[in-house]
């Protein structure tokens, strides 16, 4: 860009290491002497020059402007007898840091054209010309070089914070899943349980006592269940839990036919898949499969069943939830899928793994 821009903190130390270049200036003094009015003209056109930089806002400077100011330092100065090439060569630059190609020719062009006629028109000497033009033209490259590597290390900076912002916004829905699935499925534990105990007492107090235990150990469970639960553990306690509500199960294979790594993303979908049931599906079986299909890729299929004569209008009004779509987040990591299939007696939810040995 070529617009203006407030001064970081590099850009000023950069432009005040290149103040020590206007040292040169008045070296030709030591040979040809000076005046008072040189020394207040150099010390002038010295402080606009560290003072452009400074100017805020809507006072600031575009660099194709500030370059010609500078330029026009170095002509001012011109009758006091010192080197004013130098603002000619800082002029040269600050068109350096003009990111647009021909912006920065536009600027630079007329800049070295007015040198090279200042420089003929007052007699500076053809090897004193070329070397302020040699100069300049090397202060220019090594500015646009110095800028090419700032702009790249701040879309690289851009680039890892925007990383890190996803990474951070990864795992945070990563957490969310967990933390749905877990407490989701261990508060319909609680629920369930809760109305069993209600319903034994006052008749039954032991079973209702062994109720509320069974509730105690699993609010204590809740947290650490997704690390200590094995596939075989979850489906064992969560057919113990289809079989409480009333709910007939019937399994078909073993968990041993599932691929060892994706152990842990089964326990959280087949809970949630159970955990649905409980809560919205009023099944009265509940069959449960693990097998393979014909590319011997791992499938587990749960399929509810509810009686005849229950409401016929769940599978018109049915829709994926954050349990749903927590499932085929999961999945995806294990290269697998999710098909559902409304029906109006029921559900079935087929599970396929992509990664079966």
């Amino acid at each position: 860009m070529n617009g203006a821009r407030s001064p970081t903190r590099a850009a000023l130390v950069r432009r005040f290491s290149f103040a020590f270049y206007l040292l040169l200036y008045p070296l030709p003094w030591l040979a040809q002497g000076t005046t008072p009015l040189a020394v207040i003209a150099f010390l002038a056109g010295a402080g606009i020059f560290l003072t452009l930089p400074l100017l805020p806002g809507r006072f600031a400077l575009t660099l194709g402007l500030r370059a010609g100011v500078y330029a026009l330092i170095g002509t001012g100065l011109i009758p006091f007898g010192g080197y004013w090439g130098i603002f000619f060569i800082s002029a040269a630059a600050t068109c350096g840091a003009i990111r647009s190609r021909v912006s920065r020719f536009a600027s630079l062009a007329p800049i070295l054209a007015a040198y090279g006629l200042l420089s003929w028109r007052f007699d500076q000497g053809l090897i004193g010309s070329l070397i302020t033009l040699i100069v300049a033209l090397g202060a220019l490259t090594t500015t646009k070089l110095s800028m090419d590597l700032h702009r790249q290390n701040e879309a690289l900076a851009a680039a890892q914070e925007e990383i890190r912002a996803l990474t951070l916004i990864t795992e945070r829905e990563r957490f969310a899943r967990d933390l749905h699935d877990t407490l989701g499925h261990s508060l319909t534990l609680i629920a369930l349980k809760s109305d069993l105990a209600l319903r034994h007492l006052p008749d039954n107090p032991e079973s209702a006592a062994w109720e509320l235990r069974e509730i105690g150990e699993k609010t204590r469970l809740a947290v650490s269940a997704i690390r200590l639960t094995s596939l075989k553990q979850a489906l064992t306690e969560g057919c113990l839990t289809l079989e409480k509500a009333g709910i007939g199960v019937t399994l078909i294979g073993d968990t041993a036919m599932m691929p060892p790594r994706s152990e842990g993303v089964l326990v959280m979908v087949l809970r949630e898949a159970l955990t649905n049931i409980l809560r919205h599906a009023r099944a009265e079986t509940c069959t449960i499969r693990f097998g393979h299909n014909m590319h011997g890729q791992a499938e587990l299929e749960i399929n509810d069943r509810r009686s005849p004569n229950s409401e016929s209008e769940f599978v018109l009004s049915f829709r994926e939830g954050n349990g749903i779509e927590g499932m085929r987040a999961r999945l995806v990591e294990l290269d697998g899928s999710l098909s559902i299939e409304p029906r109006c007696d029921g559900m079935t939810l087929l599970i396929t793994l992509g990664n079966a040995p």
